[in-house]
């Protein structure tokens, strides 16, 4: 997996790629961290270079959107592949991780 972190843009961008599991998780949690600090408005996560998202990075997003949401920030997830927004609205995250 790779987290790239693109702090210079509007909005603080996270794109991932490959493989996003625990093995993972501690990147995608110091990345997230350090987007959420630097966030005014919202937080961008892409997803269009993700091959399969697990659990882990999964509640690593949902925390994310709890922490922002609670200083009146969004998160917003984009370029979702099928197979991910399939997992999560069978997990019944669909309306909240979009």
């Amino acid at each position: 997996m790779a987290v790239e972190f693109l702090k210079d843009a509007r909005e603080p961008i996270l794109r991932l790629s490959g493989v996003v599991d625990v093995a993972e998780a501690n990147a995608l949690l110091r990345a997230a961290r350090e987007a959420a600090r630097g966030a005014p408005l919202a937080v961008v996560v892409d997803l269009q270079k993700v091959d399969r998202l697990d659990t882990s990075a999964t509640q690593i997003l949902l925390a994310l959107r709890g922490a922002l949401a609670a200083s009146g920030r969004v998160l917003r997830i984009e370029s979702t592949p099928p197979a991910v927004a399939q997992l999560w609205r069978r997990a019944g995250l669909g309306e909240r991780l979009r």
